[in-house]
């Protein structure tokens, strides 16, 4: 009986051993658990959703150009232009950055990607997708455990809902039968109907419409 060929190649074991080496000091936020966990998490969750070997590479590179400094060149070198292509979509700090070096404000960067996941191609999409469904749910199963744990997020659970909503209706409506678009809207079904974010809405109000309307009470009034 003939062996099964090799499920994947040499280079996805290369890129791992090099975000491995590149978020090696990194760790998850407000947690002592090593980054590289939601590197592999995110490539498993492509994987699983029918993605490409290529596409798992990148999603173990996701965050290489946005928190360790690699560039688009470097990924495009070692691991071709499409990879290279994919990281770039993912990364939401394409825009200018303060005199200081550092990201724009938060509401400023994720409204930009928002707007910019309408238009990124799919096999992009399909990446971001497994990033967000995995940052949802493990924010969902800390919330469980300490609801306080919101507080480690620049724009708390109120800003939180928000984003998930917008990325959640964009996935429904480009990846509709995606498994991260499902795990998505389950985590953000769970933080809706969390008495911690009830809490924050008004009586009277459903959640969904509250989060909706975040970025809009944000604005500077009249």
């Amino acid at each position: 009986m003939s062996e099964k060929p090799p499920a994947h190649s040499p280079r996805y074991i290369e890129a791992l051993q090099w975000a491995a080496e590149l978020h090696g000091r990194q760790r998850r936020k407000g947690k002592e658990v090593p980054y590289i966990s939601h590197l592999i998490a995110v490539s498993a969750l492509v994987w699983e959703d029918g993605g490409d070997e290529e596409q798992a590479i990148a999603a173990l590179l996701h965050d290489a150009i946005e928190d360790a400094g690699v560039s688009a060149e470097q990924i495009a070198e070692r691991f071709g232009e499409r990879v290279a292509q994919i990281v770039e979509d993912c990364t939401d700090t394409n825009g200018p950055v303060t005199a200081g070096g550092e990201k724009e404000p938060w509401l400023v960067r994720k409204r930009r990607y928002v707007e910019h996941l309408l238009h990124v191609p799919l096999d992009s999409l399909l990446v971001s997708a497994a990033d967000k469904a995995h940052n949802a749910r493990d924010q969902m199963l800390d919330a469980r455990r300490d609801p306080s744990s919101w507080s480690r997020f620049n724009a708390g659970i109120d800003g939180t809902a928000w984003y998930q909503l917008r990325i959640h209706h964009t996935l429904k409506r480009r990846l509709p039968d995606s498994r991260s678009t499902e795990l998505l809207g389950e985590a953000l079904q769970e933080l809706l109907d969390s008495q911690a974010y009830r809490q924050v809405v008004p009586q009277g109000i459903a959640p969904s419409v509250w989060a909706a309307g975040y970025a809009k009470r944000q604005e500077p009034g009249p």
